[in-house]
């Protein structure tokens, strides 16, 4: 019999290479939070609208910032700016902290619609697919948002966020 055989007497030892389990080079994503909402930067894979700005978000790789919590998506230089607070995010219980805070609740009156147009999500900011009742519409307002997105639309029926976040910009108030 050879001496290197599988039948050997003496036990074998592993050993753990240093730094083998973790994740090479792997980035952290940052979490960007304003009002609730929790942007991180995101590759857009379609034709998307900003919701706050209701403009085109151009670019290639990350061009905008998407909310983990309510899905909605902004351009990079529009997050900081969004004043609706995270339909998703928890409430504080704390009163007197909500006291001094500005605060917008104008719920919306979403109807189901047939759009005759390609539109797109003023929520999401993808398109509204289908032939025949691809959305809903707001009855005041006339925003436009799949019916999947129609729990997670901030409360602001009528409000125009980005005249009123520049207002507020002006009177240096901020609308955290």
């Amino acid at each position: 019999m050879s001496t290197g055989s599988a039948l050997s007497s003496e036990p074998r030892e592993f050993k753990e290479r240093q730094g083998f389990n973790r994740r090479r080079g792997a980035l952290r994503r940052r979490v960007h939070q304003v009002n609730g909402h929790k942007f991180m930067a995101t590759i857009l894979r379609q034709p998307t609208f900003c919701s706050h700005c209701s403009q085109f978000i151009w670019g290639l790789g990350k061009q905008g910032y998407q909310c983990q919590v309510c899905t909605c998506v902004v351009h990079k230089r529009c997050h900081e700016s969004v004043v609706t607070k995270c339909p998703g995010c928890k409430e504080d219980n704390d009163s007197s902290l909500l006291a001094g805070r500005f605060n917008i609740n104008v719920p919306h009156r979403f109807v189901v619609h047939s759009f005759r147009t390609p539109t797109y999500c003023n929520h999401c900011g993808s398109m509204l697919y289908g032939i025949f009742r691809q959305g809903l519409k707001c009855a005041e307002c006339d925003i436009n948002v799949h019916k999947r997105c129609q729990n997670n639309v901030a409360n602001n029926c009528g409000i125009n966020a980005k005249v009123l976040a520049d207002v507020l910009q002006g009177l240096g108030i901020s609308g955290e």
